[in-house]
């Protein structure tokens, strides 16, 4: 089974709890290098981009090794899991941004089905609630060309100043077209509320309707934050995204536990 919480994974600082960053699909290792080892409360963990909604991403440092994801959401959401409660991680909160938000909000709800910790929080940036998801990615929409999604995924290297490479932004491809895969199969029949507050982000250059993340609020106490930027501005230029999140603390629970196999 895949890892991701290994040894590329930085280890929380002393007093803090763990923000665990899942990688955009598309963006690669490099979308949190911009992000400081800590944010108010928080220490940054950045898990390997092999692990997001697309597999591999373009930008990424480990392309040429990685072990392919499961194809679904459920499936590496499982694998996550299956990953903090081996190594006895409980204080932690999840962060994902578009297709990686819906995967963090998988990973709370298989923690609940195994009835094991929930996230001290959930936030999740420019992606819809479930329920609005087909406005964005159903089978309504047009398949993207190979040429279209190159183009994104070139973009999207430069701008996390990545090199790109053409082995780069092959794999970049790839995980973009794994991700609408994925999105286009996820079935969320209704909402699951979360035993977890959730922090909705909205980029107001992203073109995603406010309707659509406030949608979130069906799945528990959710606060909703809008931000100037656009969809990459969570990496590029991450000040005011920081700044929400240091914010908001952890609820008190006591001494953080700080897992031994980190």
């Amino acid at each position: 089974m895949a890892s991701w919480l290994d040894h590329r994974t930085d280890p929380p600082h002393a007093g803090t709890a763990a923000l665990i960053c899942i990688p955009s699909a598309g963006n690669g290792d490099f979308q949190f290098d911009r992000w400081p080892d800590t944010v108010g409360p928080w220490c940054v963990v950045r898990t390997p981009a092999a692990g997001g909604p697309g597999g591999e991403a373009p930008g990424t440092r480990s392309a040429a090794s990685a072990t392919p994801a499961p194809s679904g959401l459920p499936e590496r959401a499982a694998e996550l899991v299956a990953d903090l409660m081996r190594r006895g991680v409980e204080n932690f909160a999840l962060f994902g941004h578009e297709s990686a938000a819906l995967l963090g909000y998988q990973v709370a709800v298989e923690l609940d089905r195994r009835g094991a910790p929930a996230p001290l929080r959930l936030f999740v940036s420019g992606c819809p609630a479930p329920q609005y998801l087909s406005r964005y990615a159903g089978e309504a929409h047009a398949e993207p060309t190979d040429d279209e999604l190159t183009e994104r995924a070139l973009a999207t290297a430069v701008a996390m100043g990545g090199i790109p490479l053409p082995s780069i932004v092959a794999t970049g491809v790839r995980a973009l077209r794994a991700e609408l895969a994925a999105l286009r199969a996820y079935r969320m029949p209704r909402p699951v509320p979360l035993r977890c507050p959730l922090t909705a982000i909205r980029w107001l250059d992203q073109g995603i309707e406010l309707e659509a993340l406030a949608g979130w609020s069906a799945y528990g106490d959710t606060d909703l934050v809008q931000l100037p930027g656009s969809g990459l501005s969570y990496a590029t230029e991450p000040a005011d995204l920081l700044r929400v999140i240091g914010d908001r603390a952890p609820a008190p629970a006591g001494d953080i536990r700080r897992p031994a196999e980190w």
